[in-house]
């Protein structure tokens, strides 16, 4: 008696073996695709960081445009904005651990946020001024590295 719970030498047999050996390759291709796409798609932490970082920009450039310059408006929008520059290096830990330029972009966003907060913006024309800094230093960033 055979060890085999089938004998490989009837017909039937063979094909289920060719058959057991085709869903094993195909399930392990399936499962590896899924896992290579898994491991592709990376964190969502830096992608939201600059989703609410856009957002808070966007609101500081809509009060620009529609002459609402009051302090009250503008410091809570400025504040979230420096509070999320801490984590940008966090965010895009490979670059924060490797690239000097990287950090050293990081830093102008921080010292121009912070200039604007101790300004203490309180016309349309600091504002405008202030939208211009804040959107220079993110595009020298997003230049070499978006």
């Amino acid at each position: 008696e055979s060890i085999f719970l089938c004998n490989p030498t009837e017909p039937e047999s063979a094909m289920r073996v060719l058959i057991f050996i085709l869903i094993g390759l195909l399930s392990g291709a399936l499962l590896t695709s899924m896992l290579m796409k898994k491991l592709g798609q990376g964190s969502e932490f830096p992608k939201g960081v600059m989703a609410v970082q856009a957002h808070h920009f966007g609101a500081l450039s809509k009060l620009a445009k529609d002459n609402r310059c009051t302090g009250g408006e503008i410091q809570p929008h400025l504040i979230s904005m420096r509070i999320l520059a801490g984590d940008i290096e966090p965010a895009f830990q490979s670059l924060g651990d490797s690239d000097p330029q990287f950090v050293r972009y990081a830093a102008d966003l921080r010292r121009v946020l912070d200039l604007q907060l101790a300004k203490g913006i309180g016309n349309c024309a600091d504002l405008a001024t202030s939208v211009s800094s804040i959107k220079q230093a993110c595009e020298n960033c997003h230049r070499d590295y978006k």
